[in-house]
C-alpha cells in the first residue's frame, strides 16, 4: 500500500500500451504521490482483472475509456475532480491527448503549437528540415494516387509507414520493384485491422538512409538512440542506447546503454538531439529520439515524445536512475534529477522471429533464460507450437523481453548472440499464411 503524507502531489495517469510495465511504474508512482488512473481494458476478461486489482490494491481511483471516447474531455474531467498537480502517461498513444489536457488545465506541457508533432511524423519532417536539421526526403500519402507521386519525389530505396504508427505497424521497404499499388492496399488493410496508426490512413513515404556501423563490430546496428528530459525548455540527455542489428523488415530487437561509441560520436549524436527538440518546440516531456547513422553523421529518424521501451529498467539497472520518478516530476513542472553516473552496462532484448510464416518448435524455460549471463529479469511471449504474427509490428514477432545488466557490454552481447541462435529458439515451417 502506499505511504501516507500529508504533502503529496496528486497525479493522474493514463495507463497504455508501452513504458515500463505495471509492476515497475506502479509501486514507484503511489509510493510517491496520490495517483488516479484512466485506463482502457483490452477485452481479454482475466488479464483485464488482475490490471484493475492491481490498480486498486494501491488504493488507486479508477476510470476506464474506450476506442472513440473523448480521452481529453475525461482526462480533464477527472483532474478536475481530484484536484491533479499533474497528468502523466509514458505511452505513444495518448501522449497527445495527455498534454492537450494537461496545456487546458495549466499544468505542466508541452506548448500547444508543439502538440500536433509530438506523433504526427510528417509534421515532424516539416519542422526539422525548416530548421536545418539533417532529415530523409519524404512526402505525404493519403492515396495510391499520391503514392506514386511520392515516389518520383522521394526515390528508392525508401520507407513506406504511417504517419502516427507505432512498433513498426505497417512499415514496408520500397525499392525499384515494388508493386506500389499492392503496397497501398496492403499498407492500408494493415491500418484498417491496427488503429495504432490513427483514425486516418495518412502515410509518409520517406528515404530509406543507408547506415554505416560506427562500433566496427556486426553485433552492432547502424542505428542509435538518444534518452532525454526536458523540462521548462533545459534538456537533459540521460544516456546513448546502442542498438542491436534490426530484423526484417524493421523489427527491432532492443540495444544496451550507456553507448560504446567514441565520446565524439555521442556528443554528436546529444547535439543533433538537442537540435531536433528545440526545432519541435517541446519543453515539458521525455524524449527517445531515434538516429541513422551514416557517412555524413548522424541523420534524424524520428523523435518519439515518451522514454524508449526498456529505457525505463536499463537506465535503473546501470546507474540507480529512477525515470518514472523524473518524468512524475516534470508533469508536476519539478525538475528531474539528472543522472549521476553510469556502474554498468544493460540491455533490453527483444529478440524477434524470422520473417517467415514459422511455427515455434522450442521455446526455453524462463529458468534457462534467466540462468543467462546478467540476465535480471525474462518473459517468452509464445508457446511451444504458436505461430507468431510477426508482420503485425515489432510487438507481435518479439519472442521474448528480456533486462539484463553486466560491467560489461561485450557480456550482453554475448548473451543476445545465444538468444538468437538455433541454440533457444527453433522453428519449423508453418502451412498458410500468418499475414493480414
Amino acid at each position: 500500500m502506499p505511504e501516507t503524507s500529508h504533502a503529496r502531489s496528486k497525479l493522474v495517469f493514463v495507463d497504455g500500451p508501452g513504458g515500463p510495465p505495471l509492476d515497475w511504474y506502479l509501486p514507484r508512482l503511489c509510493n510517491r504521490y496520490d495517483v488516479a488512473i484512466l485506463w482502457a481494458p483490452t477485452g481479454d476478461e482475466s488479464a483485464d482483472a488482475a490490471k484493475h486489482q492491481a490498480f486498486t490494491s494501491w488504493g488507486c481511483p479508477t476510470w476506464t475509456f474506450q476506442q472513440g471516447q473523448d480521452l481529453i474531455r475525461l482526462i480533464k474531467d477527472v483532474a478536475l475532480s481530484e484536484h491533479a498537480d499533474g497528468i502523466l502517461s509514458f505511452s505513444e498513444l495518448w501522449v497527445i491527448d495527455t498534454h492537450k489536457a494537461a496545456s487546458d488545465l495549466g499544468l505542466a506541457a508541452n506548448p500547444l503549437s508543439s502538440i500536433p508533432a509530438m506523433r504526427d511524423k510528417y509534421l515532424q519532417r516539416r519542422r526539422l528540415t525548416e530548421a536545418g536539421v539533417p532529415t530523409p526526403r519524404f512526402a505525404l500519402v493519403h492515396n495510391a494516387a499520391q503514392l506514386n507521386d511520392a515516389y518520383e519525389h522521394v526515390g528508392d530505396p525508401a520507407i513506406f509507414k504511417p504517419v502516427t504508427g507505432a512498433g513498426s505497424l505497417a512499415t514496408y521497404a520500397v525499392d525499384s520493384g515494388t508493386d506500389l499499388q499492392k503496397l497501398w492496399q496492403t499498407a492500408h488493410a494493415a491500418h484498417e485491422n491496427d488503429r495504432r496508426g490513427g483514425k486516418t490512413a495518412a502515410f509518409i513515404l520517406e528515404e530509406r538512409l543507408i547506415g554505416v556501423n560506427k562500433h566496427q563490430d556486426e553485433r552492432y546496428g547502424d542505428y542509435a538512440s538518444v534518452e532525454s528530459v526536458v523540462h521548462n525548455g533545459q534538456i537533459t540527455h540521460l544516456a546513448v542506447t546502442d542498438k542491436f542489428p534490426l530484423t526484417e523488415p524493421f523489427r527491432e530487437n532492443g540495444g544496451i546503454l550507456p553507448s560504446v561509441l567514441p565520446t565524439a560520436d555521442v556528443d554528436e549524436l546529444y547535439s543533433a538531439a538537442s537540435a531536433a527538440i528545440n526545432a519541435l518546440g517541446l519543453t515539458h516531456c521525455a524524449l527517445h529520439t531515434e538516429f541513422k547513422l551514416t557517412e555524413t553523421g548522424p541523420v534524424i529518424i524520428e523523435v518519439n515524445c515518451r522514454i524508449g521501451g526498456g529505457v525505463t529498467e536499463q537506465l535503473y539497472y546501470a546507474a540507480a536512475y529512477d525515470v518514472v520518478e523524473a518524468l512524475a516530476e516534470v508533469a508536476l513542472g519539478n525538475t528531474p534529477p539528472g543522472i549521476r553516473q553510469f556502474k554498468a552496462a544493460s540491455a533490453i532484448m527483444l529478440p524477434q522471429i524470422p520473417p517467415r510464416n514459422l511455427t515455434l518448435a522450442q521455446v526455453p524455460d524462463l529458468d534457462d533464460l534467466v540462468a543467462l549471463p546478467g540476465v535480471v529479469t525474462a518473459k517468452t511471449i509464445y508457446a511451444q507450437g504458436d505461430r507468431p504474427r510477426w508482420v503485425e509490428g515489432t510487438s507481435a514477432g518479439m519472442l521474448a523481453r528480456i533486462v539484463a545488466a553486466a560491467p560489461e557490454a561485450s557480456t550482453l552481447l554475448e548473451t543476445f548472440d545465444y538468444l538468437m541462435s538455433d541454440k533457444c529458439f527453433t522453428y519449423t515451417e508453418s502451412f498458410g499464411s500468418n499475414e493480414q
